[in-house]
C-alpha cells in the first residue's frame, strides 16, 4: 500500500530529535550504533569522509573493533582499546 500523504514534522519533535554539537572532521567519528545484542554494528565517519560499518573484531587500519555498546564503541590493538563515544554524548 503506498502513502500519498505527507505531513510536517511538528517544530517541537524536530527540535527534541535535533542535537547540534562540534565535530572535528578530520578524526574519527562515531555516527551510531545498531543490531542487535548478539551482532551489534556501528557506523563510523572516517577522517577521509567516507562512512565505515563494522561489527565486533573488524579492523580499522591497525585497530581492531573490541566491543560496540550502545553510544560507544571500543577501538584497540593488543588488548589495549580505548573507547570512542558519539559526539555530544
Amino acid at each position: 500500500m503506498t502513502q500519498t500523504t505527507t505531513t510536517q514534522t511538528p517544530t517541537s519533535v524536530a527540535r527534541s530529535a535535533t542535537h547540534r554539537t562540534e565535530i572535528n572532521l578530520n578524526r574519527l567519528v562515531l555516527l551510531g550504533t545498531f543490531g542487535t545484542q548478539a551482532a551489534p554494528q556501528a557506523l563510523l565517519r572516517l577522517p577521509d569522509g567516507r562512512v565505515a560499518r563494522v561489527s565486533l573484531g573488524d579492523r580499522l587500519g591497525q585497530d581492531t573493533v573490541y566491543a560496540i555498546d550502545a553510544a560507544r564503541i571500543a577501538l584497540g590493538q593488543n588488548g589495549r582499546a580505548q573507547w570512542l563515544e558519539m559526539p555530544g554524548g
